[in-house]
Order: structure tokens, then sequence, then C-alpha cells
């Protein structure tokens, strides 16, 4: 009795910590559908030695999406956005519709 006392209300509080920071599947971007174009036009605006390596990472975040292993994709696609200074937080943004 005494450990459902603590065991519960400890429960409950986790759930609503877990359901309280997770993203709503509604405002959620799909990273291997978005990050690859944006940073691809990236690319094309630096320097040869800079889009090279840049395009390298995107190449291997778009197989690792191939394969399923989004996270690590998103990896190699911030090391890009970074190599092309870009902002990677605004390329997995949701985009307003225009009106």
């Amino acid at each position: 009795m005494n450990r459902s006392l603590f065991a519960v209300p400890a429960a409950i509080a986790v759930t609503v910590f877990t359901l309280g920071i997770s993203t709503p599947a509604f405002a959620q971007v799909d990273t291997c559908s978005a990050a690859p174009g944006a940073l691809r036009a990236a690319a094309a605006a630096v320097e040869p030695g800079v889009a090279k390596k840049a395009l390298g990472n995107i190449a291997t975040g778009e197989k690792l999406c191939e394969a399923g292993n989004e996270l690590a994709a998103s990896r190699k696609f911030k090391v890009a956005a970074k190599a092309l200074n870009v902002d990677y937080a605004s390329l997995k943004a949701p985009v307003a519709a225009a009106k």
C-alpha cells in the first residue's frame, strides 16, 4: 500500500511531463523531405570547396533517410547547414501558406 502511494503519483507526473514536452504530430516537419532541397539550394550560392563538403553530408543524410535513420540524417544535415552558414532550425520550421 505504501509503495502505491508514491508510485501512482510519480507515474502520473512522468506521463504529464512527457506529454507536455512532446511536439504535436501536426507541427512536425519531415526532416528527410524538407532539409535536403533547401540545403542544396544554399550550396549553390557558396564557394565550390564548401559546397562539395556540404553536398557530401547532404548525400549521406539522404542515404540515412532511405535506411530509416532520421536522427542520424538530421545530424548530417546539421553539419551541412553549419558549413553553409544556414540556420538549420529555419529549414525545419513549418511555412505558413501564402494567401
